[in-house]
């Protein structure tokens, strides 16, 4: 009889020793509703307005310069054609160069934000006992939904600029 009891004593030890905690996250909705994203997402559209304002203001003085250019027409010099294009090379570099700046900044903030997910994601999965925290689609079947958990660790987070 004590055999057996040790036996079952054994099994269930066995069998609690392969069981694994499960969870899963739902990335998209963890960077939708994080605060911080909006406020991101607000100051990048901030920026992105004043760049186009400034863009289009330059813009509206080169298309006066090149009327102005036009008027003159074969009277106007090489030096106010070339004047011109360098304007517009500048013009140009500047579209280009915002653009760029605007793309940095953007994917800079967005690793931010991506850095505090997974933290909080191993500080809950830590917290709670979790071997393997997946994103939801990979789940078929089971698992725990770490999802609000995480969101709440993200926004108990130091506040981004």
């Amino acid at each position: 009889m004590k055999k057996i009891s040790m036996l079952l004593l054994g099994l269930t030890v066995a069998s609690s020793a392969f069981a694994m905690k499960v969870g899963y996250v739902n990335s998209q909705e963890l960077f939708s509703n994080y605060t911080q994203t909006k406020i991101i997402q607000n100051n990048l559209n901030k920026q992105k307005s004043r760049l186009e304002n400034e863009i289009k203001e330059k813009e509206v003085n080169l298309q006066k310069l090149q009327v102005e250019l036009q008027a003159k027409g074969a009277q106007a010099t090489e030096a106010q054609k070339k004047a011109f294009q360098n304007k517009v090379d500048e013009f140009q570099k500047l579209v280009r160069d915002s653009q760029t700046k605007l793309n940095r900044e953007e994917m800079s903030r967005l690793q931010e934000i991506d850095r505090i997910m997974n933290g909080a994601i191993q500080n809950v999965a830590k917290k709670g006992g979790y071997e393997y925290v997946f994103e939801q689609g990979a789940m078929k079947f089971g698992g725990d939904n770490l999802t609000p958990k995480v969101l709440q660790v993200m926004e108990q987070t130091k506040k981004l600029k």
